[in-house]
């Protein structure tokens, strides 16, 4: 083997070897980064017991916006001010409340979507067990799945750690997003408000 050819070898090693170093430099900062954010959610996340946040809601093509109270676990109020109608969970119950047309449905809260967002032991086990499916500059995701199959995606903002909204699919195979802003932590939310009204006092 020639001197030039022994150069070239060497310097081609050289190369591999810096490739090498860097790809091994980015997973681990990757995996530190990942590391961090997650344990910084957890800690952040354990802290909540109320959230007050405006919302938009798209199902299909259609939009609406409103306000909402969420008080862990498992309860909820949600107003809808130009429909005219709420969304209360009550624990055992999801209610919705259209007071145009003074009518009430009744949902079993256990086997709707939100009995797992409201639930934060749920959101918790998400973030302690599972790997994101999406992590960008401005986004975390994790998807979960359901007992009855059905994939419940959960954001949260990487540079705040804000809880985003979540999208699922409705029963009627609509896709729904639920994407929340101008968010408040633990605010006072007495309990009162989350019972659900009888049609006569609509």
């Amino acid at each position: 083997m020639s001197v030039k050819e022994r150069f070239y070898r060497i310097v081609l090693i050289k190369k591999k070897y810096l490739i090498l170093l860097t790809v091994v430099f980015f997973l681990f900062i990757k995996s530190y980064s990942s590391a961090n954010y997650q344990e910084q959610l957890i800690k952040k996340y354990q802290t909540i017991d109320t959230l007050y946040f405006d919302f938009t809601q798209k199902i299909g093509n259609k939009t609406e916006i409103g306000n909402c109270y969420i008080k862990y676990s498992l309860l909820m109020k949600c107003e809808y001010p130009k429909k005219n109608k709420i969304i209360i969970t009550n624990g055992k119950k999801l209610a919705i409340v259209k007071k145009r047309y003074k009518k009430i449905y009744y949902y079993p809260l256990n086997k709707t979507p939100l009995f797992h967002i409201l639930n934060k032991e749920t959101i918790l086990n998400v973030i302690i067990n599972y790997k994101p499916e999406i992590v960008d500059t401005d986004l975390i995701q994790y998807e979960l799945v359901d007992d009855n199959s059905n994939k419940i995606n959960i954001f949260f903002n990487k540079k705040t750690l804000e809880f985003l909204g979540w999208k699922t699919i409705d029963s009627y195979s609509n896709e729904v997003s639920f994407l929340i802003k101008n968010v408040k932590i633990n605010v006072i939310a007495k309990n009162e408000i989350f019972k659900i009204p009888r049609v006569d006092d609509l």
